[in-house]
């Protein structure tokens, strides 16, 4: 059945035919093309680079963290009120995905012949629904505690600093030595 179907496709009978599936071969042939023009929007288009962008926070700059502790550790009986401080071992950090475009131009001149470079690294946005835009992140490191210093009016009963020291623990991830409960003046 096949072969009678292309028998009579290239028949002499059939010339409208063939030139009905040429034509319908070149549409789609030419709609490729057009396609891969589109996507990269009239030039080459960029790759995404291995670099990447690193953004820091400053270390401690919306102390949430330690309002939130403070007030959690008030609650526990005779802590009174208490205050924290956190030291961080590094920051909070975010990796940006980049694009890098690399633009490379060789003139002659008498003989001589000169090579420029340029590269053009930009952030990668996203828009959000409300036509908002941010960089579009790869990933987020948290910020890592190094040390808890707690300052609590019951911070002169052994009792209470060890429950203090038992919550920061907890809270942080942090070894006991790299705690300090000290008595509010």
């Amino acid at each position: 059945m096949q072969k009678d179907v292309f028998k009579g496709l290239f028949s002499p009978e059939n010339k409208k035919m063939r030139s009905n599936v040429f034509l319908a071969l070149m549409a789609g042939i030419l709609l490729l093309a057009a396609g891969k023009s589109f996507s990269s929007f009239g030039g080459d288009a960029p790759e995404v680079s291995s670099q990447e962008e690193r953004t820091e926070t400053a270390i401690g700059n919306d102390g949430e963290t330690e309002k939130r502790m403070a007030e959690i550790l008030s609650k526990i009986e005779g802590a009174g009120q208490v205050d924290v401080m956190l030291t961080y071992r590094r920051t909070e950090e975010k990796t940006v995905a980049r694009d890098e475009v690399r633009e490379e131009s060789y003139t002659e001149d008498g003989g001589k012949t000169s090579e420029s470079l340029r590269v053009e690294n930009t952030a990668i946005l996203t828009e959000d629904k409300s036509g908002n835009t941010s960089p579009l992140i790869l990933s987020e490191t948290s910020p890592e505690v190094e040390g808890v210093v707690i300052v609590a009016e019951g911070g002169g009963d052994a009792t209470v600093c060890a429950a203090l020291n038992q919550a920061a623990q907890a809270l942080l991830d942090v070894p006991a030595h790299k705690i300090a409960v000290l008595k509010m003046k």
